[in-house]
């Protein structure tokens, strides 16, 4: 009768980092990684690892071990006991798994997979969620959007879907963003900064914003773009950026304080970087539900954000349906909604109209004081309704009134 928890890895992302915060917070006797992969806390006398992949496996090898992963999970459960997993190829183990162990598959979608899963990756895992989704015993997902999303495209039942919104830590969150930057840094930070945050990849639409912000620039020629984190898109945004004639920092020792675009790299305390700029600018194309975007309310940045298919107007706009989209600059209670922007990378030919739009919105907010303060203000209120503790006995209550 135990509860164990499953993921792929304890790697940098949003859904790691979810999951380590909430296995803190369960009373599981295990935590089950498929790959021998840990960059978040976690108590490492629970932790059990299926394999030595790691992040540097190809993903088309991982995917092909679903039968091994499956065969050793089966071995660690057995029937009375849940297992709870978070993230695509561990979803899966988890329910071919409870058909050998005769265990309770709980399994938690923590992105849109329609958006997530595109080419070679969606010829791949598309089949895999349509297939063995429907079969778990519940399916939960972190917003209405995701929920969405499952039940239209991925033909699982609604009523085997529950909304379990994140979680976070805000009075920590707060604290570490009360901590000091370098003196290079300060000094950066002196002028209108410009920020964004999270893994630079295709679902964060950053090449839109560094558009945008060219055109930010003659608008404000002071300002400067800060890019918080890392990824696989980093050499390409930054040679975009030069295309575009912008002075770009690629994080390689004391940044300069005239720079135009700044790429920070990985912090373990990104904080200061959101809670010290003056707007936090949040271009998605797709999400779950983004961490990226409370954490920066919970810093006390104001925020702009793209009204995309999940996630942003259930956090700054819950009121209105979850399903509507901003064709036009909407002032949320919470922040801005902006238009989608369309994903092509169009690098150095001329703003798409969404990109002006984006453009012009920002150059008007960015030395609006007024404006600003207000929507800080409110955001970090509403970072208060998604208090880790909330989510926690959500997680609670759902697990212990689920029946297979």
């Amino acid at each position: 009768m135990a509860l164990k928890l499953l993921i792929n890895s304890l790697y940098r992302g949003g859904a790691e980092k979810q999951f380590a915060a909430l296995s803190a917070l369960l009373p599981a006797d295990a935590i089950i990684l498929l790959e021998n992969e840990i960059a978040q806390q976690a108590d490492a006398g629970r932790i059990k690892t299926l394999s030595s992949h790691s992040s540097s496996t190809s993903s088309v090898l991982k995917t092909a071990s679903i039968p091994l992963y499956t065969r050793r999970l089966s071995a660690l459960a057995g029937p009375g006991d849940t297992v709870l997993s978070f993230m695509e190829r561990a979803n899966i183990v988890n329910v071919i798994a409870a058909g050998l162990s005769g265990h309770r598959a709980v399994i938690c979608e923590r992105t849109r997979p329609s958006g997530e899963f595109s080419g070679l990756r969606g010829a791949l895992m598309r089949p895999l969620i349509r297939r063995y989704y429907p079969r778990a015993g519940l399916v939960v997902a972190n917003s209405e959007g995701v929920k969405k999303d499952l039940a239209d495209n991925f033909s699982v039942p609604p009523g085997n879907i529950r909304v379990i919104r994140n979680g976070y830590d805000i009075a920590g969150i707060a604290a570490l963003a009360d901590a000091p930057l370098d003196a290079a840094w300060a000094e950066v930070y002196k002028r209108p900064v410009l920020a964004t945050s999270g893994r630079l990849t295709a679902a964060k639409g950053q090449w839109h914003l560094i558009r945008i912000f060219k055109s930010v620039k003659a608008a404000c020629p002071a300002a400067a773009l800060a890019l918080v984190g890392d990824g696989e898109l980093k050499a390409y945004l930054a040679e975009l950026s030069g295309d575009l004639g912008l002075k770009t920092f690629l994080g390689s020792g004391a940044p300069p304080p005239d720079a135009d675009v700044y790429f920070t790299g990985y912090h373990e305390n990104p904080f200061p970087f959101l809670a010290k700029a003056r707007l936090f600018a949040f271009t998605s194309l797709w999400e779950g539900f983004p961490n990226a975007l409370v954490e920066a309310m919970a810093c006390g940045v104001p925020v702009i954000a793209a009204d995309c298919a999940s996630g942003p107007r259930e956090i700054l706009s819950p009121d209105t349906p979850f399903d509507c989209r901003a064709k036009v600059p909407e002032k949320a209670p919470y922040g801005v909604l902006m238009p989608v922007l369309s994903g092509a990378r169009r690098d150095t030919a001329p703003l798409e109209p969404a990109e002006e739009a984006w453009a012009a919105e920002i150059s008007g907010l960015i030395n609006n004081k007024t404006a600003l303060n207000g929507c800080a203000v409110a955001g970090r209120k509403r970072a208060g309704d998604f208090e880790i503790s909330g989510a926690v006995a959500r997680w609670k209550e759902v697990l212990s009134t689920y029946e297979r």
